[in-house]
């Protein structure tokens, strides 16, 4: 269940943004999306460097996947609330945006490619993110395409910020690296 979640979350269903909207219970599966998301995620930097498996700081980076997630959530709901006077609640957002990190995945081929595609394979995963993002926003809030975009973006923009100050994922040092 949580598996065919996810890769319908990547795929952009709307139609799963619309059952998960009504299934309170998805919650829990959201929180195990997000884990799996960055504990995966981590052990492609592993993979692909000379740094050894630690499960302190597995733990700790799938912790702050799980952080910068509550900010993603709690941005793009204050940006669809707020600026788009968009009705939903914080809890309907906080499921759906668990699976919206799917797409994030991608940034395990970062580590593979040759380094002139590094930055492609970034750029791709965040596109797709924002597109899973935004999709997630319109079963949410009710938005037209261009606003659940713009909520989106707004939402990556606070938790990118955030993680470029150590608040959230430990995405940044990927970014930074790159």
């Amino acid at each position: 269940m949580l598996f065919n979640q996810m890769i319908r979350a990547a795929r952009l269903d709307k139609k799963l943004y619309t059952e998960l909207f009504f299934d309170s219970y998805a919650t829990g599966n959201s929180v195990l999306a997000v884990a799996l998301v960055y504990g995966l995620i981590y052990l492609g930097i592993i993979a692909g460097s000379i740094v050894g498996f630690d499960l302190i700081r597995m733990l700790w980076f799938m912790l702050g996947g799980l952080v910068g997630w509550l900010v993603l959530a709690g941005g793009l709901w204050l940006a669809a609330t707020k600026l788009f006077q968009g009705q939903g609640a914080f809890a309907t957002a906080l499921r759906l945006t668990g699976f919206s990190h799917t797409p994030l995945l991608l940034l395990i081929g970062a580590f593979f490619v040759p380094s002139g595609f590094t930055q492609l394979v970034i750029f791709v995963a965040l596109v797709w993110f924002g597109a899973s993002l935004a999709v997630a926003a319109q079963a949410i809030f009710d938005l037209d395409l261009r606003q659940a975009a713009l909520s989106a973006v707004m939402a990556i923009a606070v938790w990118w910020v955030l993680q470029l100050i150590g608040i959230g994922g430990d995405l940044a040092p990927i970014f930074r690296f790159f």
